[in-house]
């Protein structure tokens, strides 16, 4: 043997290679087994007598890819090595992932005496790989394919529907009064309405159907292989199943929820020949079906060659705004303005010192209108008279709480241009001096997602500073967007977008690290943090134990009308105490920061809050937590045996929803 320093002989390799983790397997030139370690014995469950003198062929079962075995057996017939993933099976029948490396070994001519290959165990990272890819691809709360598959499918079907000569449909679907059911039983409901839907609606689909929700309550249907001519006559009785996802009531925590559809079509090649074409299509098309009045269909296709027909309500609305529609009145003026006020509550204490203010448009037919119904049809000279409108009843409604002995700041949102507006500053001041309200009990919200000069808008913060205005940051999530802005302007709070708790019940550690990263990036810069989006009592603890200082959300009170807020005031009281852990989620961030924040101890077992809720769940995880606090602490096997449990309840639980 060539490389072996003297009295190193086969029986010390062998040896040897029983001291490696890695599984080991020595064929002979005709690839019959000869060696195997004890390590292969641990991972694939054959020991050495069974599989002497075989082809080790035997690890290849239903599953095992035939292109991966052919190029195998092409490196080996040319003497090569090769090195790659395979999917084998162990003794007992279970696959595993295999790392597989074969190298030939040669004699002083060159011919091959030996094989050695080394398997190595990587089932857990190919798991995880695939679970990240598809987390990447599918929506967190419904498992349905998202935006970004939705839009490779779309792609490969328009070059297949091109070869072919093929028609698709894009269906675009909204679900109709979905706002009510948040508004009436809060958003954890709203999900459990949206996870149904998801399941009725892939029931109802025919077989290759793409199914994919763009989120909120957005869905896309892709249907494939329809007929050059005459694709359309299809879409009646695919509609027709459709629509039966929403003829029985969603069931909810002791209530039902009745919702709607509407949907906007549109055809390849009829209606565009890209991705693009068909997605503004159908979106022009829901929006006429959004706009329908009784009786008419729940969809409306793109194109349809009826122009006699009176457009619906919504879109009589839409086209009467501005100039091109000859009446030059604005949304403000067809409808009027109401300033709706939210309580911020500081989660240590209960106490709320002030709301943010949200704005409502009130319609002649008694409709209120939240902003996302009505600020896409604002033009920037309305977003600005919603601004200065805004910021009158706001400043109006705290000096008359104050004249009641009601002390209160308020936020006000900001839209990013009419920041950079040179007059803003100005405006600001004279409102206030017009309602004799202190600067400092004005805060104005910025969305971190708005676009922004700093070149134009640095000025005027400053001056806005100056008055002693406050500046927020809105809708908070994480990347360099956030820090870059968080670095430019001079914040005095940080706003955690609510969408952060989208994927708790999926990805629950996750959400808690990023939440708790915000956290402490808001503390580090100074800024005080509130947490949006507070539905229910795990999203308090989770936020109350991470440190968010202050939260609100529909689990304190919705947005409330001016007169509502005193005796909202008069009768409130926190809805958990703060040292009290009841949810799972509330658990896992316990033990989480716990283990990951400095200087946070681990309390004796008797006063820690985990044990109370352990105890209430089951005794093996009482005992798991005890052991946590025997070892000294949450960074040991216990701790880690604890986090899991905690994470498979908390997605349980996800799962019973």
């Amino acid at each position: 043997m060539t490389g072996l320093a003297t009295g190193v002989g086969p029986a010390l390799l062998a040896k040897a290679l029983e001291t490696v983790s890695e599984g080991s397997l020595i064929t002979d030139a005709e690839r019959r087994t000869v060696y195997a370690n004890s390590a292969f014995t641990t991972i694939t469950g054959y020991r050495p007598e069974e599989i002497i003198g075989t082809n080790c062929r035997f690890l290849q079962g239903p599953e095992t890819s035939p292109e991966t075995v052919d190029r195998i057996r092409a490196a080996l017939d040319a003497g090569e090595t090769f090195q790659g993933e395979i999917l084998n099976y162990r003794a007992d029948g279970r696959p595993f992932w295999n790392h597989l490396t074969i190298t030939p070994l040669h004699d002083e001519t060159g011919a091959i005496t030996h094989f050695v290959s080394v398997q190595r165990d990587i089932t857990d990272i190919v798991d995880e790989r695939d679970k990240l890819s598809f987390d990447a691809n599918h929506d967190a709360l419904t498992g349905l394919p998202n935006r970004a598959a939705l839009r490779r499918h779309t792609a490969r079907e328009l070059e297949g529907a091109r070869e072919t000569g093929t028609a698709i449909a894009v269906i675009l679907i909204d679900l109709d009064l979905f706002k009510q059911v948040n508004d009436q039983h809060g958003h954890a409901m709203g999900d459990v309405v949206l996870i149904e839907f998801a399941a009725r609606i892939q029931t109802l689909v025919r077989r290759g159907d793409f199914v994919a929700r763009l989120g909120g309550d957005e869905f896309v249907i892709v249907l494939s292989d329809l007929p050059p001519s005459g694709g359309a006559s299809r879409l009646p009785e695919v509609l027709r199943r459709i629509h039966q996802a929403v003829e029985r009531p969603f069931p909810l925590d002791g209530a039902e929820a009745v919702i709607g559809l509407s949907a906007g079509i549109a055809l390849y090649p009829d209606h565009g020949s890209t991705a693009a074409d068909l997605y503004r299509a159908s979106d022009e098309a829901l929006y006429l079906a959004k706009g329908r009045t009784p009786g008419d269909d729940w969809w409306v296709a793109a194109g349809a060659p009826d122009d006699d027909r009176e457009p619906p309500a919504a879109e009589r609305a839409v086209a009467a705004l501005g100039p091109a529609g000859g009446d030059e009145r604005g949304v403000l003026e067809i409808g009027r303005l109401e300033m709706h006020f939210q309580p911020i509550v500081d989660l240590d204490t209960g106490a709320v010192r002030s709301v943010e203010s949200l704005a409502r448009v009130r319609m002649p037919d008694g409709r209120l209108l939240s902003p996302d119904q009505f600020l896409p049809f604002c033009s920037d000279h309305e977003l600005a008279e919603l601004f200065r409108r805004g910021l009158d009843q706001t400043l109006a409604q705290l000096a008359r709480w104050q004249e009641e002995g009601i002390e209160l700041s308020a936020s006000v949102n900001i839209p990013p241009e009419i920041l950079s507006d040179g007059d803003v500053a100005a405006t600001v001041a004279r409102t206030l001096a017009k309602h004799g309200v202190p600067a400092e009990r004005l805060s104005l919200e910025l969305l971190e997602s708005g676009s922004l000069s700093l070149t134009e808008s640095d000025r005027n913060v400053g001056e806005l500073v100056q008055l002693g205005v406050r500046i927020h940051l809105d809708d908070v999530s994480s990347g360099f967007s956030t820090l870059k802005r968080m670095t430019e302007l001079p914040f005095d709070v940080i706003k955690v977008d609510r969408r952060i708790f989208d994927a708790s019940r999926v990805r629950p550690l996750h959400v808690i690290t990023l939440l708790a990263a915000i956290i402490r990036l808001g503390r580090d810069f100074g800024y005080g943090v509130v947490v949006e989006g507070i539905e229910d009592v795990e999203r308090l603890e989770v936020s109350t134990i991470l440190g968010a200082g202050r939260g609100q959300g529909y689990l304190f009170a919705r947005p409330l009308p001016a007169a509502e807020v005193s005796a909202w005031l008069a009768g409130f009281a926190p809805p958990h105490a703060p040292d009290v852990i009841t949810t799972p989620l509330g658990a896992l961030a316990f033990h989480w920061a716990a283990a990951n924040e400095q200087g946070r101890l681990l309390p004796p077992l008797e006063e820690c809050p985990l044990t109370a809720f352990a105890a209430g769940v089951d005794e093996r995880l009482a005992a798991i937590h005890a052991e946590c606090h025997l070892m000294g602490g949450d960074r040991n096997p216990a701790g880690t045996a604890l986090s899991e449990a905690l994470v498979d309840l908390v997605c349980a639980e996800g799962s019973r929803l």
